[in-house]
């Protein structure tokens, strides 16, 4: 693996190289994830593509700056990467927020997307009629993202948290642990690497985005991968139905008992899913 270091406009994104066979594909990660989310399928892919991988400026080993964290930034932030490793044309897989980066990508710059897999992002909107959400933006918010960020003595605490919590606990997700390093604190405690009010600067910027205004602009071949077990399964596929005309081609695959982070529970149906699409 080959790893990079992209500046964009001065904020440095960690780029991941895992080999260079074939058509680029590049994965993006869900909110509060990093590339590692994507260890448990990246080997199902590198005989055939050129299988990249970001994190996701505010995760991983990026920067994590105080402002910037529109939609459009994010998008930047891909295309300089893709720019500075020589990719004009790639594949998109994302997952969650790394679905609403890589559909506006492909909205903005439709010729260097050849396809996009979607895996329970960019498939509703957050708020307004058939949205997610019911109660008022202000509402949301105090309710997602007014708790305190925790805390942990040590890494191996952080770690035993979430092997009691993160279930099932399982070797995909233990893979994405394995060297997770966490964010220290001014007290001498450490907490989860992404901050929280980074985090709430994206949710804040998608709750009243017209996400099916971008498809208008997609022009490369869509999978669309709404969870069965996540929630408000036939809000997202109405949302999918509207869509659909909009595109050249689609596909909607719904995998029985799967749930948002699809990758850890359902590794092998989400690699079959998508390989058969491309």
């Amino acid at each position: 693996m080959r790893e990079y270091v992209v500046n964009a406009k001065g904020v440095k994104i960690k780029a991941y190289e895992y080999s260079q066979n074939g058509e680029p594909i590049l994965f993006l990660h869900y909110m509060g994830g990093s590339a590692a989310i994507w260890r448990s399928i990246i080997p199902s892919f590198t005989e055939e593509y050129r299988v990249i991988a970001i994190d996701i400026r505010g995760h991983g080993n990026s920067d994590h700056p105080q402002k910037g964290y529109q939609l459009e930034t994010l998008v930047e932030d891909v295309r300089e990467v893709l720019d500075v490793l020589g990719i004009y044309k790639t594949h998109i897989v994302g997952s969650s927020l790394g679905c609403y980066v890589g559909t506006m990508f492909a909205s903005m710059y439709a010729d260097r997307v050849i396809s996009l897999v979607n895996s329970e992002g960019a498939l509703v909107n957050h708020s307004g009629p058939g949205g997610l959400y019911t109660e008022s933006k202000e509402e949301h918010f105090n309710k997602s993202f007014s708790n305190p960020e925790q805390e942990f003595d040590s890494r191996e605490a952080l770690i035993q948290y979430m092997k009691r919590n993160w279930l099932p606990w399982n070797k995909n997700r233990a893979l994405v642990m394995e060297d997770y390093k966490p964010r220290k604190l001014q007290n001498g405690k450490v907490t989860f690497v992404s901050k929280r009010e980074n985090m709430r600067q994206i949710a804040e910027d998608l709750y009243d985005r017209r996400i099916e205004e971008w498809y208008d602009h997609v022009r490369c071949r869509v999978l669309f991968l709404p969870a069965e077990k996540e929630g408000d399964l036939n809000k997202k596929l109405a949302f999918i139905k509207n869509v659909e005309c909009k595109l050249s081609e689609s596909k909607t695959v719904v995998i029985p008992e799967s749930s948002h982070a699809m990758m850890f529970d359902h590794a092998g149906e989400l690699v079959r899913e998508i390989k058969g699409f491309l």
